[in-house]
């Protein structure tokens, strides 16, 4: 009831800019206002904040723009240290009970690579006595750090969330189409994310950092166009080969983000796969938004 009355600011942050949007309900027609800041260079690094009091006064201005002030928040994290996992637990835990169970294994039967993680799980399949699960884990501290600035500016965060999973939670609300072996191609200026959902659930992501500038200069950006595609059509034979052990192929691509050249990505990735390509060029806002607009379809929580 608080969204209806107050409405929601979401904020998707990545390594140069923020995007956000205000909607009096989670809808697309909840839509009151939206835009992006590009981020003074050096205030975040590699999804940390490195310059804190440069992204606290970004965030103080649009609070003090817009009128934000103690209005609920949920944001986007960068998605370059997300760990996705399927693991096995005890049929017979809860949510709460298995967060718990999987916090105990870490180290022994399983490891990540950073310490202090912020844990979430979904139920998959289960037999008599296991249950399938779906681990995400992020740095805890990251989290935090992103908090304590949105707080600082007068805002509420009330959760945060995966930039790829808000990507996909428009394309499946907005379109609501039954595919049931997607790959995410969120390709940004800064980076790109291809996340694979198998019946509309995560079950791998790879993150790759685009280090050449190619603001307009298209040279640079064909080579990175082809380099990447390349690694596309890898995961593509990934999932078929090692993720489904060949008993399923990807069936539909997403395209998204905010890279200056994304209709040349489209062009090249349709003359080298045979699967069809969905993106967003008649969205009533670009595709660039597609990201803050599918964290704007997330229910409070």
């Amino acid at each position: 009831m608080g969204y209806l009355n107050n409405g929601r600011v979401n904020i998707v942050i990545t390594n140069r800019l923020l995007r956000f949007t205000y909607h009096k309900n989670p809808s697309a027609e909840g839509l009151v206002t939206h835009g992006e800041v590009e981020l003074p260079e050096g205030t975040i690094k590699d999804g940390t904040i490195v310059n804190k009091s440069a992204l606290l006064e970004v965030i103080h201005q649009l609070v003090r723009k817009h009128k934000w002030k103690r209005k609920k928040l949920i944001f986007a994290v960068p998605d370059d240290t997300v760990v996705i996992r399927q693991l096995q637990i005890p049929i017979s835990l809860t949510k709460e009970e298995s967060i718990s169970y999987v916090n105990t294994q870490i180290g022994n039967s399983f490891y990540l690579p950073f310490a202090n993680p912020a844990l979430d799980i979904e139920f998959l399949g289960e037999d008599e006595q296991n249950r399938n699960i779906l681990l995400f884990a992020y740095p805890k501290e990251k989290i935090i750090a992103y908090e304590t600035v949105f707080e600082e500016a007068g805002l509420k965060p009330i959760a945060a969330d995966l930039t790829t999973l808000s990507v996909y939670r428009y394309y499946y609300l907005q379109q609501m189409e039954e595919k049931a072996h997607v790959l995410l191609i969120h390709w940004n200026q800064d980076a790109l994310i291809l996340t694979a959902f198998q019946h509309h659930k995560a079950v791998f992501t790879r993150y790759m950092t685009i280090e050449a500038n190619t603001e307009g200069n298209e040279e640079i950006a064909k080579e990175i166009i082809n380099e990447f595609v390349i690694e596309i059509n890898r995961i593509i034979d990934f999932y078929h080969f090692s993720i489904t052990k060949g008993e399923a192929s990807i069936n539909r691509l997403l395209l998204t983000g905010d890279f200056s050249f994304l209709n040349s990505v489209k062009e090249t990735l349709s003359e080298s796969v045979t699967i069809p390509i969905q993106s967003f060029e008649k969205e009533e806002l670009q595709s660039a938004y597609i990201d803050v607009l599918g964290l704007a379809l997330k229910r409070d929580v």
